[in-house]
Parts: structure tokens; C-alpha cells; sequence
């Protein structure tokens, strides 16, 4: 599946995009400085154990951390309010969610994140570059490419894209169905969750909304 950088409109895979919007951006920033131009940070997410799932965004540099992780609520994790923490490896100590990211984050640095400790999803969050300029709107944070939504084929047909995720089956490795199969599925439809674009995609009780 081809993703859009919201840049230029090119359409590239998930290794190709990354490799494109460093290149982009940095012929995007040569042309957008003016007299409020300020250090602009370009993030790159991932779910740690799915690739498949990424975020490049760009971050002011006066953004805080607690912004960073009500966005990804927002845009991939939020069902029940969970609690959440960025740390620098994985279980450590906690960083500090009121810290500015221009504390934290160095080119190359990676953090962890993880939204809910019972059924966790877990982030990997690494700052590529810093550049000078503005972001559009001038807001906190900006999405340059997000994945396209995935296309997971039904575990039962092996045909048709999987709509619905059956959280009693999802523990054996399975349990990903089509529209078809789960209505002859036998479990309960209780047990079902939407397929959406999100890392979080049958945990918990996400649905996306």
C-alpha cells in the first residue's frame, strides 16, 4: 500500500516514503523561511512492533510532550483513558510529559511511548531532523504522511480484506474477518472490533471514534 505525502502529493511505499520526506522537507524549508521562521522538528513514529503503522509529523519547537501524546490519543490510541508515558528506553523512568521537545529531543534520539499498561500499545518515536521555518497554520504539530489504511485479508477466506477483528480468536493468531465470515463466525458478535487504521486495532474496546 502507497501513502501520500501531504507535501507534494507524491504517493510512495512506507520505505520509500521515509526516504522521500527528508528530502522533501528539505527543499520545502529552503523556500518557507521568513523573519518568524523558528527550529521545527521532524518526528517519525512507528508502533514498535508493526512498522506497517507510521506518522511523520513536524513539531514547533515550544510543543510540549503532553501535546505529542493527546495527539496520538487523538489520532490512534484513545478508547478508555488509559494512562501513557514517554521514556527513553522502553521501561525506564518516565520523562517528564511538561517538558518542551526542544528539551528532549536530539537529531537520531528515539523515545518509547506506551498508551495503556494492561493492554499496551507501544510507540517508537525518533526525531530524523530540526529545520528552520513555520509550520502550516503555524500548529503545534503538522502530519506530512500517515500509512494508508492496511489492507489485513480475512484469516477464515484468505480472499477478501478483513472488516472486523475477533478479540476471543485474536489470542491464538487469528480472528481477523471479512464481512462475509464473521456473520458465520462462532463467536459472539460482543466480541467483534472494527478494523481501523490504528496500531490499537482490537485492544481494549478502540473503535477509532
Amino acid at each position: 500500500m502507497k501513502s501520500k505525502c501531504q507535501i507534494c502529493n507524491s504517493e510512495y511505499t512506507r520505505s520509500g516514503m521515509s526516504r522521500h520526506i527528508k528530502n522533501c522537507l528539505g527543499k520545502h524549508f529552503k523556500t518557507s523561511g521568513n523573519g518568524t521562521a523558528k527550529r521545527v522538528f521532524y518526528l517519525h513514529i512507528h508502533a514498535t512492533y508493526n512498522q506497517d503503522y507510521f506518522l511523520h509529523i513536524l513539531m514547533k519547537e515550544n510543543a510540549r510532550l503532553e501535546d505529542l501524546d493527546t495527539f496520538l490519543r487523538n489520532i490512534w490510541l484513545e478508547c478508555c483513558g488509559h494512562l501513557s508515558a514517554f521514556t527513553y528506553d522502553g521501561y525506564g523512568e518516565d520523562i517528564n510529559i511538561k517538558s518542551t521537545i526542544s528539551k528532549i529531543f536530539e537529531p537520531g534520539l528515539s523515545l518509547s511511548y506506551m498508551y495503556d499498561f494492561g493492554d499496551t500499545t507501544e510507540l517508537t518515536i525518533k526525531n530524523v531532523e530540526i529545520y528552520k521555518g513555520v509550520t502550516e497554520g503555524n500548529k503545534k504539530i503538522q502530519i506530512v504522511s500517515r500509512n494508508a489504511d492496511p489492507a489485513v485479508i480475512c484469516d477464515e477466506c484468505g480472499k477478501k480484506p478483513a472488516t472486523v477483528i475477533c478479540t476471543e480468536c485474536q489470542y491464538e493468531d487469528a480472528g481477523w474477518l471479512c464481512k462475509k465470515c464473521a456473520q458465520n463466525h462462532e463467536c459472539d458478535e460482543d466480541m467483534f472490533l472494527p478494523v481501523v487504521n490504528s496500531p490499537r486495532a482490537g485492544a481494549c474496546g478502540y473503535t477509532g471514534d
